[in-house]
């Protein structure tokens, strides 16, 4: 009996120690053919790393651990978000931002990219504002590889 609970508690270990799969941060962006797939539209306001380089199940690169936006004291919208390196060594990502108004339509123009240096295990920010005042409603910031 006691051999047999000792030989169940070392499954049990083993079984936590399987591959484990990140779910913390943005999703992958992936391209939807089926216009009746449930995520096929596209998500505002929100982080989307491009690269499945640096976001994956079970390597994740980067996460994303905090974004919002608010207003300036001139009106424009100021997109924040907060980046972390879950590697061990120095990482060069690059990120910008597009603005829509409250119908989702395209309204600002899109950021040049942004080159962000992640320390090892550090954590980076990226804030960008939009040019437009009061129509701004919404955004979508994109994070790549540096190139």
């Amino acid at each position: 009996m006691k051999t047999a609970l000792i030989a169940l508690g070392a499954a049990l270990v083993m079984a936590g120690c399987a591959n484990p799969t990140f779910t913390e941060g943005a999703k992958v962006a992936r391209r939807v053919d089926d216009q009746s797939a449930p995520d096929a539209r596209m998500q505002y306001d929100q982080v989307v790393i491009l690269d499945r380089s640096l976001q994956s199940d079970k390597a994740g690169r980067i996460a994303v651990e905090s974004q919002g936006a608010r207003r300036n004291p001139t009106g424009t919208l100021r997109v924040i978000a907060q980046l972390r390196n879950r590697t061990d060594f120095r990482q060069a990502i690059e990120a910008r931002v597009s603005f829509y108004d409250s119908g989702y339509a395209p309204i600002d123009r899109t950021s040049a990219w942004n080159r962000i240096i992640l320390d090892g295990n550090g954590v980076g920010v990226f804030e960008e504002s939009s040019t437009l005042t009061g129509q701004v409603a919404h955004y979508l910031v994109e994070i790549r590889e540096a190139r």
